[in-house]
């Protein structure tokens, strides 16, 4: 019985939403900019591609659960996004500083090539 609900909403809603989110996330993700020098290992490449997406999968299998009245497995389910959430956000930063590194770089070699000697 899915008779559950947070802020007066059925679960059920919620993990719709939330699957719904995690299928836009899915086709919308940080992609590298065209003139990146420093390519993104697979390892980064994983992270940045699915991690967002599968936070929302678990808030919503989590919904669905605890809307199952599975509510202790559904709430570890949904608990188990922070720590991904967590992995997502550090390679986030992380690759936003290599870009911003990267085009610190371009810039300085363009400045020294029209610098006259």
């Amino acid at each position: 019985m899915m008779g559950n609900t947070l802020l007066g909403v059925p679960l059920i809603f919620w993990a719709i939403v939330c699957f719904s989110i995690a299928v836009a996330y899915y086709f919308f993700w940080p992609k590298p900019s065209p003139r990146r020098l420093t390519p993104r290992t697979t390892g980064q490449h994983i992270v940045l591609r699915y991690f967002h997406a599968l936070v929302w999968v678990l808030l919503g299998v989590g919904c669905l659960l605890g809307g199952m009245s599975s509510g202790e497995l559904g709430r570890w389910v949904a608990l188990a996004g922070i720590p991904v959430y967590a992995i997502f956000l550090y390679y986030v930063v992380r690759d936003r500083n290599i870009e911003l590194a990267d085009a610190a770089a371009r810039r300085k070699s363009k400045d020294s090539m029209n610098t006259p000697a």
